[in-house]
C-alpha cells in the first residue's frame, strides 16, 4: 500500500494536504520536445546508488526517471536500492501496458500521477517482501526518487533523500521541503540531518506501507526541471537559480548542450563528485517530428 502526502505549486504558493492535490497552472499545453541531461559524480559508488532514465512508449515529450540509493553501509541496504530501482521500472512498464490495453488517454492528470503511484507501490512491496523472506525485515531499506513527464504534465514522488525543482519565468520552485542540517550525502542514517534520522521508517522496504511525498504540475515551454540525489541548502538554491537564470540552450545545436548537467553540478555543489545522480530536463520549444528527414537539397 502507498500513503500519500501531496505537495504542489500554484502561482508560486505551496500547497500541502494529506491526500493527493494536483496543482495546475492556468496555461496548459502539451510540449513535444524534451531535452534531458544527466550527471553522476565520479566518486559515486555503484554498490551504493544508481539511476535510470527512459522513454517507455517512445513518444515525444515523455520521460521516466528514477534514482535510488542505499541508506546504510550494509549489504541489505545495497540490495534494497537495486531492487527498488528494478521494481520501480517494472511498475512503470506494468502501468503503461495496462493503460494501453484499457485505452487510457495519454497525459491525463490522473494518469501521470498513477504511474508514480504504481511504480512506488511496486518498489516498496518487492523490497519489503524480499526482506521478510530473508528474515531481514526493516534492515533492507533504500531511498527512491521518481519523476514522470507525459502529455505536458509532470508528476514526482520521493521516499527518503532527493530534491526536485522547477525553474519558470525567473523563479525557482522546490517540489519538496528540504530538511534542516545542510547539504547531506547518501550514507548511514547517523550521518544525516535530524529530520532524516527521524524518518528512518519512511524508506522503501522499511514497512508494508510507505509514505510517498507527491507533487504534480502542468508544464510550459521553457520550463526547466532539475532533480538531485541530495537536498539543497539555501546557498545551493541560490547558486542553482543563478545558473539557470543565465542558461542559454540552443535547441538547434543539441550537442553543444551535452555538458549542461555537469556544469550545473560543478557550480552548485561543493562536492559534485559524490552526487549519485542529477537530472536537468528542458521543456520545449514545441516541435513537429517527422518520420523521415525533411530538408532542402
Amino acid at each position: 500500500m502507498v500513503a500519500h502526502r501531496a505537495e504542489g505549486l500554484f502561482n508560486g504558493e505551496r500547497i500541502r494536504a494529506l491526500t493527493p492535490v494536483f496543482a495546475l497552472f492556468s496555461r496548459s499545453m502539451n510540449p513535444t520536445r524534451l531535452d534531458c541531461f544527466l550527471y553522476r559524480g565520479e566518486g559515486a559508488a555503484i554498490d551504493r546508488s544508481s539511476f535510470v532514465a527512459a522513454n517507455p512508449l517512445c513518444r515525444p515529450g515523455q520521460m521516466v526517471f528514477a534514482g535510488s540509493a542505499a541508506i546504510r553501509d550494509s549489504v541489505g541496504s545495497q540490495v534494497a536500492y537495486r531492487l527498488a530501482l528494478d521494481y520501480f521500472v517494472a511498475g512503470v512498464e506494468r502501468h503503461y501496458q495496462s493503460s494501453t490495453a484499457s485505452g487510457r488517454p495519454f497525459g491525463s492528470e490522473e494518469g501521470v500521477v498513477a504511474v508514480i503511484e504504481e511504480a512506488f507501490r511496486s518498489a516498496n512491496s518487492s523490497v519489503y517482501g524480499f526482506g521478510h523472506k530473508l528474515a531481514a525485515g526493516g534492515k533492507m531499506a533504500a531511498s527512491l526518487l521518481g519523476v514522470v513527464i507525459e502529455g505536458g504534465r509532470l508528476a514526482t514522488g520521493r521516499v527518503g533523500f532527493g530534491s526536485v525543482y522547477l525553474f519558470r519565468g525567473a523563479q525557482l520552485f522546490p517540489f519538496f521541503e528540504a530538511p534542516e542540517g545542510g547539504e547531506s550525502k547518501v550514507g548511514d542514517a547517523e550521518e544525516q540531518p535530524d529530520e532524516y534520522r527521524s524518518r528512518m521508517h519512511s524508506f522503501i522496504g522499511a514497512n508494508a506501507m510507505v509514505d510517498v511525498e507527491l507533487a504534480s504540475v502542468v508544464l510550459q515551454p521553457e520550463d526547466i526541471v532539475c532533480a538531485f540525489s541530495r537536498p539543497l541548502t539555501a546557498l545551493n538554491e541560490t547558486l542553482l537559480f543563478e545558473f539557470l537564470e543565465g542558461l542559454s540552450i540552443d535547441a538547434q545545436r543539441p550537442r553543444e548542450n551535452a555538458d549542461i548537467a555537469e556544469r550545473l553540478c560543478l557550480d552548485v555543489f561543493t562536492e559534485p563528485g559524490t552526487l549519485s545522480y542529477a537530472l536537468v530536463a528542458c521543456v520545449g520549444p514545441e516541435t513537429v517530428f517527422c518520420s523521415q528527414v525533411v530538408g532542402a537539397e
